[in-house]
């Protein structure tokens, strides 16, 4: 569905009588550190390309990304975002029933709907950060066709290990395991992590390349996928679906790529030491609770009784927008996601968040 994504920034300045850019946007989660330097002007200066029509299968920018990382282009498909991917496969799986592990992304669950894939929601409770039960994950994934697990999480930001991950989808066989991977890049030795070179018969990775480079508008992401499941997307890929840009981006990563890998690992380890001070702001309040993770954004649950949309609210009444997980099956009016950005906006956002909790507890125990 279109509605109830973050990052709606045009719509939180319009209610403010701002414009976009008087709000810092902590709703939208894309690398904090910004674009890879000199991608921006590399693409200025690349609009001539936009007179002709893109490679329509886009088939150089998916050798681009493949020699990024390392991997073999024979498994790897691009399309205009990692959202097209998510929608194509409840239509090209749709004769079984869907899991969604939850509470997660909100999309895996819209387009099973929108392709009419009977799913069941596997959720978790706040203890552990929201990881799933293992063996309680087989259970539920051995009666399905099709499992949407994300890895890092959003919004919980809880983070599988590779064996994990491998020891489920090689119990099910028959399972069709989807890991989208769209935040792993944000933490460190993602690699190690990453099922995309696992070879595993019935896993297939998403990859959002817009996300880690900051260059969402550009609509670009990637599919890892064994040669049986990729041949069954294709059929479903759309001529054209990546933009000259967004394949300019993709070969400007590769042209630059020890800048590129250093890029992600630098975005790391500012991820990493950004997020634990954010965590450690949001302690000093009574009755908020920050779930550790390991993504560019922190879930707070907040004191019994804050509601997230007056939180929402005043938090862009003092021009930042965070994101109110009301909406996120599984998690309700008790959460708030804020990404990070840079440290003087994180420890203002912190420090706010956990001055409305304390005003709240107090005037509670009044």
């Amino acid at each position: 569905m279109i509605a109830g994504h973050g990052g709606n920034i045009a719509e939180a300045a319009a209610k403010m009588g701002l414009t976009p850019s008087g709000i810092m946007d902590m709703s939208s989660n894309t690398n904090p550190l910004g674009p890879m330097p000199g991608m921006l002007e590399h693409l200025k200066n690349s609009m001539d390309c936009a007179v002709n029509l893109p490679e329509a299968d886009a088939g150089s920018t998916t050798r681009a990304f493949a020699d990024l990382h390392g991997m073999d282009p024979a498994k790897v498909l691009a399309a205009g975002g990692t959202t097209q991917f998510i929608y194509s496969l409840p239509r090209i799986l749709s004769s079984g029933k869907a899991l969604v592990l939850g509470p997660t992304y909100a999309d895996y669950a819209d387009a099973c709907a929108m392709n009419k894939m009977p799913f069941a929601r596997g959720f978790t409770e706040p203890g552990d950060s929201f990881k799933h039960d293992l063996p309680d994950m087989v259970k539920a994934a051995k009666d399905s066709q099709l499992v949407f697990l994300c890895n890092p999480n959003n919004p919980t930001g809880d983070l599988y290990s590779r064996d994990k991950i491998q020891w489920t989808a090689g119990k099910c066989p028959g399972t069709v395991f989807v890991v989208d991977e769209s935040y792993l890049p944000f933490v460190r030795d993602y690699a190690d992590y990453s099922l995309a070179k696992a070879g595993m018969d019935n896993v297939i990775v998403l990859s959002s390349f817009s996300k880690i480079f900051k260059v969402p508008g550009l609509r670009i992401g990637f599919a890892i996928s064994p040669p049986r499941l990729k041949e069954k997307l294709e059929a479903f890929q759309l001529p054209w679906s990546v933009g000259s840009l967004a394949q300019k981006a993709v070969q400007f990563a590769l042209d630059n790529r020890e800048d590129a890998l250093a890029y992600i690992a630098k975005t790391a380890e500012y991820t990493a030491r950004e997020r634990k001070a954010m965590e450690d702001r949001a302690a000093r309040a009574d009755g908020l609770t920050a779930f550790p993770g390991a993504t560019p954004f922190v879930l707070f649950r907040l004191p019994e009784g804050l509601d997230s949309q007056i939180v929402w609210q005043k938090m862009l009444e003092k021009r930042l927008l965070i994101r109110n997980c009301s909406n996120f099956q599984g998690l309700g009016p008790a959460y708030v996601r804020i990404s990070l950005k840079d440290p003087q906006s994180n420890a203002r956002a912190a420090d706010l968040l956990a001055s409305l909790a304390n005003d709240f507890m107090e005037k509670e125990s009044a």
